[in-house]
């Protein structure tokens, strides 16, 4: 059944119009993970869907790419792209690869969609060589933008991703701690060495918008941030 929703929620997503160039649908978790990721890196990429940062990694990094999805569709377009993936479940699967293998593991965007956040970071720490990392982004659920709409007396569709292509949100992270005592707990061998908020796209604004806007984010993240960005490191194998 997880299948198969997603199988049409990439068909819907890659269907709209504004999903028709990667730079029309540009985030900054992709800048965040691509400019962290050193060259030549093994990078399993969780939830890959089509596999754009795939893609961007192999081809501006040099990185050996593997992606992990349920959907076949958008197994389909990262092949596409020319990035290999796997058939998985990462909310309950046991990934498919072995133990110690990669050197990096990204999780975009995708621990909130699923019902088992906690079993998809230890699965991705076993897949890690001592010292390796992981990348995660999250929303920040409790934004002004969603607060006011709540005030108002509604869930913003943003809040849940019901928007047209979307994927459901399922698990809710602030940035002040949730994601750490709730589900980064689970896999005690991990240490946070970054914790950034952040804007969705930063693009879309002009550059003294934008200056403006990081400011605000960077000294009140929890009320302003969009998102929440995470290394951590594996201290111990």
């Amino acid at each position: 059944m997880i299948r198969e929703y997603y199988d049409r929620v990439w068909a819907e997503k890659l269907a709209l119009p504004h999903y028709q160039t990667v730079e029309a649908r540009w985030r900054s978790r992709w800048d965040f993970a691509v400019e962290r990721i050193a060259r030549g890196s093994k990078v399993l990429d969780m939830a890959c869907g089509d596999c754009v940062l795939g893609e961007m990694l192999a081809r501006d990094k040099g990185c050996e790419v593997l992606g992990l999805d349920v959907s076949d569709y958008g197994r389909a377009m990262a092949a596409k792209r020319g990035v290999k993936t796997l058939l998985c479940d990462i909310s309950q699967d046991r990934f498919p690869v072995g133990d110690g293998e990669f050197d990096c593991v990204t999780a975009l965007c995708c621990l909130e969609h699923i019902f088992d956040p906690g079993h998809a970071l230890r699965e991705a720490t076993r897949t890690l060589r001592p010292g390796g990392r992981i990348f995660v982004t999250l929303p920040n659920a409790v934004n002004l933008r969603f607060r006011l709409a709540m005030l108002r007396g509604e869930l913003s569709k943003d809040l849940l991703h019901q928007n047209d292509g979307e994927g459901l949100h399922i698990r809710f992270f602030n940035y002040e701690g949730d994601f750490e005592r709730l589900v980064a707990r689970e896999a005690p061998s991990l240490r946070l060495v970054e914790k950034i908020p952040a804007l969705k796209n930063p693009k879309k604004y002009g550059s003294l918008a934008r200056q403006v806007l990081e400011s605000v984010v960077h000294a009140w993240p929890n009320l302003f941030a969009e998102y929440s960005h995470f290394v951590f490191e594996v201290t111990c194998p």
